[in-house]
């Protein structure tokens, strides 16, 4: 991926929603794989592990953002676990195994999350984010520093 197709997706992505931030993150992964299947092709086998690694980084951020608490969300972890699996496999054997396969996958559910960031009227997912303060103050024990829904250090 190229550092100005890196730009691109670090602008939609600050400015997405929440589905259209789920679609960023798919199309960069299926762009990873694409690219780990062009350098095994071109027998680049460091190039298709790092392609892989990265493909793998946005999975598993995929996997941790999900809501879990949503029945749906429970069915397409399990998958997504599966492709998470896949893409350890073919950087190990350092062979593209069933990627292709998975890349697919993502695809379908590319397709799906497009039709419901179409009715995503939250805002972008930057601006709905927490404000962190924090400080430092006097306390009985001495210097206190505490942040705004936060723990507290002591020095």
């Amino acid at each position: 991926m190229t550092s100005e197709e890196m730009k691109t997706y670090q602008k939609r992505i600050a400015q997405a929603g929440i589905a259209d931030l789920t679609l960023a993150m798919l199309e960069m992964e299926m762009q990873w794989i694409g690219e780990a299947l062009d350098a095994y092709n071109g027998q680049r086998i460091e190039e298709f592990v790092s392609c892989v690694e990265k493909a793998q980084a946005v999975q598993v951020e995929l996997m941790n953002v999900m809501n879990m608490e949503n029945p749906l969300s429970v069915e397409i972890y399990s998958v997504f676990v599966y492709i998470n699996k896949v893409l350890i496999h073919a950087k190990l054997k350092r062979e593209p195994l069933d990627i292709a396969r998975c890349s697919e996958m993502l695809r379908k559910y590319h397709e799906s999350f497009s039709q419901i960031a179409k009715t995503d009227t939250g805002g972008p997912v930057m601006e709905q984010a927490e404000k962190v303060y924090a400080g430092l103050t006097y306390g009985s024990g001495g210097l206190v520093e505490s942040s705004v829904g936060g723990m507290e250090f002591r020095a």
